[in-house]
């Protein structure tokens, strides 16, 4: 079986845990390590029982506790070289820093867990999405900070049993509201953030067979909010006549474990 938690997913701070077997990595370090520790208590875990953590991107609240956990808790940190650069993160005299490439795949755990990196069109140097896998081939995939659903993304995330999609903004909610134009261009570019309009027809070359759950990620606090992405990607999940729960993560607390796992479904 493999399961992730969102811990926290916002502007204000993303992290997240995967784990497969006996092996759990984190994705993502935006919150605090004193955060981090007690939202993964709250699911039973610790630090202790993380192994590596992943970055996605460069952005602060994506990176903002990553150098903490490589110096005080020796955590092995995974990005890209260009990730890895703009972190600002201690250098490998003093954190062990292991970069990686677009359709790379890092083993952990002997096997127990599998994860394929992906290149996302995002503003950040050389920002990535990653699809984690079990032993015996099931799925979790996680894309957030992306102006457009990609090819290269699609192909990467499909048929995933867990699916977790940004869904940043509403776009009449932010069109109208009152972000500077520079930022609202930035936002609504290709290289900018996923609408929920853009997540939900996205839905229809992700979902597959197998999919069990998708979580709604990256909401933004002032163009959106949980009723619109619930209601945009629930209608396209009817839509396709898909039967799959919908959830949507915030910044303030954890998130259940979506599980992927044999015909028993997912709990």
């Amino acid at each position: 079986m493999i399961e992730v938690a969102f811990l926290g997913s916002g502007s204000t701070g993303n992290c997240a845990v995967v784990r497969a077997g006996r092996t759990a990595v984190l994705l993502d370090a935006g919150l605090s390590p004193r955060q981090i520790a007690a939202r993964l208590g709250k699911l039973g875990m610790s630090l202790d029982d993380v192994s590596a953590l992943l970055l996605t991107h460069e952005h602060s609240d994506h990176v903002a506790s990553a150098g903490v956990l490589a110096t005080k808790r020796g955590l092995p940190v995974y990005g890209t070289r260009g990730t890895l650069a703009k972190a600002r993160l201690p250098g490998p005299l003093f954190a062990d820093l292991r970069p990686v490439a677009c359709g790379d795949e890092v083993v952990f755990g002997n096997g127990d867990l599998t994860v394929r990196v992906t290149g996302t069109p995002h503003d950040g140097v050389e920002p990535v999405c990653y699809a984690f896998a079990d032993a015996a081939g099931r799925r979790v995939g996680v894309v957030t900070d992306l102006g457009h659903l990609s090819k290269k993304v699609l192909g990467a995330l499909a048929g995933c049993e867990v699916l977790g999609l940004e869904a940043n903004h509403d776009v009449d909610v932010l069109r109208e509201g009152a972000y500077p134009a520079f930022l609202k261009k930035r936002i609504l570019s290709d290289v900018g953030h996923l609408s929920n309009a853009a997540a939900a027809a996205g839905l229809g070359r992700l979902l597959g067979e197998r999919t069990r759950a998708v979580v709604g990620l990256h909401l933004s606090k002032s163009n959106n909010t949980p009723a619109l992405t619930q209601r945009a990607l629930g209608e396209a999940i009817e839509r396709l006549g898909a039967k799959v729960a919908l959830e949507v993560a915030g910044p303030d607390a954890p998130t259940g474990w979506f599980r992927a796992r044999s015909a028993g479904g997912n709990g």
